[in-house]
This record gives structure tokens, C-alpha cells and sequence, in this order.
């Protein structure tokens, strides 16, 4: 009977130490999973391979990816994985982009790999903190002091626009289509540009103008050379005239007539010059006689008068 009793405690002692040491074997422990800045914790059984605790948490890796520890790395006790992604990301500066691959690491890390330091109106697109992540576009921009005159005011502007035109959408600017923009909205934006924007409008005017009379000489035999008279009053016409007037930031710049009508026609002025020569006795008492103008063949309006006087002796003058 005693005997029997002995062996059931070894018994009972054995079945004692076994579930202890199952205890110990068969653990749980919490592993924080760190994706590229996205936190996963999980409780897993321990012990375990990083690659299977990966797989329990359905997160998949790929070719040139890193994780540390190692995938076949046991896990015994709480702690943290991290999977740094390789990542194929776009870096645009001054205007070139160019694309760049990097395991793991931050926009700042990308930026200090490949010797990018940013100056005083230098921004980038992404926080400097942020992870990457594969087909990022990293642009660093660049912020300009510009100065923007439309409608009468003078607006100073940080900006980091890249053309003229985006400054305008940022200043909810509408332009015009015959509006002038100075320089051109597809210029590209530097330090101390000042962009001015002219209103053009147009408009149809018509007035009522005076048209000039004319001075009409007609010449008269019956009166004495150098006489004048005038033997009608002249009179001033009118008309109206339509224009089509350009104007800049509400000032005229030009105006081009589009269309006259007249409305009351000009009387010209009529004078009189008398073409006769007065016969003057020379100082040996002879007097004219007659004077006939000879003009010549070319056309001119040029000649000469024949002139006989009454002593019978003739003179030729020119004209």
C-alpha cells in the first residue's frame, strides 16, 4: 500500500513538470511589424519565424525588399520587425526629373542620398518625415516674390506658381480675351517679376464733325491783275462718323473710324482774280497796243507774251 501511494505522487510530480515545460515552450508574445511607418502589432505564439509571423499578418513582400531580423530569425519574446521597401520614386529639381531607387528611408533621407539641400525658398511637395513609397513624386518647387498689378491695385505675393498664368489663378484673377498680360501667362515665374494685367475694352462712338470748305480761285479778265473779290461766301458741311475705340485700363488708346455719312455737303468759297494787265506809257510816251501770250509746246504752262506797243515796235516777255 505505501508503495502503490509513492508512485502515484512520482506519477502526479511527472505530469506537473510536463505542463510546466509546455508552458515555457509554447509562449505568446507581442511583435510590433513596422511597414515603411504603418505600425501592425500583433500577438503571436512563440516561438516563431519573422516569416511567419509576417504570413499571420498578410503582409506580403517582394524582391528587394529588407527586413530585419531575418526572415527565418526565431522570435522568442516581444520586440519590433521592420520591413524597409525598396522603392522607385521620381526626384524633380530646376526643371529635370529623374528617378531613383532606395530601400526603405524618408523624403529626407532621399533628398541627403542624392546630395539635395534646400535653400531658404526651397520647398518640397512631402513632408520631410514622410516614408516613401513606390511611384512617389518628390518636387522640390521654389518660392518667389512677385508683384501683381490689375484693376487698380498693386498685390505683393510669396508664391510658389510656376508660370505667370498659375500666379493669376492663385489670385483668382479672370482675364479678359482681348486683356494684355505683361510678361506672357506662360512665362515662367522669377524672383521680383512684376506681372501687369491691362483691361482692354471696346466701344462704338459716333459724333458729328465739321467738313472744311474749300477755297475756289477763278480768274477774271475784267479786272485789273492782283485784284480779288469774292463772289461767293464759303459754308462748313458736317458729317457723322462712327468709330470703333480701343480702351486700356478705361483710358482711350485709339480709335478707327468704321463709317462717315454725310449729312450736309460744304459750299466752297468762289474768288475772283482779275488777270488783266494795265497799260502803263513808257518814258518815251509810247503806249500798249496788245499782248498775246505764246505757250509752250511742252506742256509747261510756261511761254511768252508778244507785246506791240504804239510807236509800232514790239517786246517779247517771258512767263
Amino acid at each position: 500500500m505505501i508503495t502503490m501511494k509513492i508512485m502515484k505522487k512520482i506519477t502526479l510530480l511527472g505530469t506537473s513538470v510536463f505542463l510546466g515545460l509546455g508552458l515555457c515552450a509554447c509562449g505568446k508574445a507581442t511583435v510590433q511589424i513596422n511597414d515603411s511607418g504603418v505600425v501592425t502589432e500583433l500577438e503571436v505564439s512563440t516561438p516563431s519565424t519573422v516569416e511567419e509571423i509576417l504570413e499571420e499578418a498578410e503582409i506580403a513582400w517582394k524582391d528587394g525588399d529588407e527586413v530585419s531580423p531575418a526572415l527565418d530569425t526565431k522570435i522568442t519574446e516581444a520586440g519590433e520587425i521592420v520591413i524597409s521597401r525598396k522603392n522607385t520614386v521620381k526626384l524633380t529639381a530646376d526643371g529635370e526629373t529623374k528617378e531613383v531607387v532606395m530601400v526603405g528611408g524618408t523624403v529626407s533621407d532621399l533628398l541627403e542620398q542624392e546630395g539635395v539641400t534646400l535653400g531658404e525658398k526651397q520647398r518640397v511637395n512631402y513632408d520631410l518625415d514622410e516614408y516613401l513609397k513606390d511611384g512617389m513624386e518628390i518636387k522640390i518647387s521654389y518660392s518667389y516674390s512677385v508683384e501683381v498689378t490689375c484693376d487698380g491695385e498693386t498685390y505683393a505675393r510669396e508664391t510658389e506658381a510656376e508660370t505667370v498664368s498659375d500666379v493669376l489663378e492663385e489670385l483668382k484673377i479672370t482675364l479678359g480675351e482681348d486683356d494684355r498680360i505683361t510678361p506672357a501667362v506662360t512665362e515662367a515665374v522669377a524672383e521680383g517679376m512684376k506681372i501687369v494685367v491691362n483691361r482692354v475694352t471696346f466701344d462704338t462712338v459716333v459724333e458729328t464733325e465739321t467738313i472744311e470748305y474749300e477755297t475756289v480761285y477763278e480768274d477774271d479778265s475784267s479786272m485789273s491783275k492782283g485784284q480779288e473779290e469774292v463772289s461767293k461766301d464759303g459754308e462748313n458741311g458736317e458729317k457723322q462718323v462712327t468709330y470703333q475705340v480701343t480702351y486700356v485700363d478705361g483710358e482711350e488708346e485709339s480709335r478707327e473710324a468704321a463709317e462717315e455719312t454725310v449729312t450736309k455737303e460744304p459750299v466752297n468759297k468762289v474768288v475772283r482774280v482779275g488777270t488783266q494787265e494795265e497799260s502803263s506809257p513808257s518814258s518815251s510816251g509810247r503806249s500798249v497796243v496788245s499782248k498775246k501770250a505764246f505757250y509752250d509746246c511742252n506742256g509747261s504752262g510756261h511761254g511768252y507774251y508778244e507785246i506791240t506797243y504804239s510807236d509800232g515796235s514790239v517786246e517779247y516777255e517771258e512767263f
